[in-house]
């Protein structure tokens, strides 16, 4: 079961995606004054609406993480895959 939300905004690039279409569980953020995502703390009770709005982020910068607080996505291969291909 998903019990929270949160943004890795390392590799969030703003596009602005998740606050527009979901501003109750996200919201626009200015680290550094780089435009960003960040969660708003609010959940909802669907995991299916949740994890298709986690794989909409281009980045896969949206983290689903569990009860136990381990991040169920995206998993930790796909994390890797896309801090690997940031790095070329």
């Amino acid at each position: 079961m998903i019990k929270k939300l949160d943004v890795d905004q390392p590799s969030c690039i703003g596009c602005g995606t998740c606050w527009v279409s979901n501003p109750t569980l996200f919201r626009e953020d200015r680290p550094n004054g780089e435009l960003k995502a960040a969660a708003t703390g609010q959940i909802i009770d669907d995991a299916a609406r949740l994890r298709l709005i986690a794989e909409g982020c281009p980045t896969l910068s949206i983290y689903l993480i569990d009860e136990a607080e381990q991040i169920i996505y995206p998993t930790a291969e796909q994390r890797a895959a896309r801090d690997q291909a940031a790095e070329w």
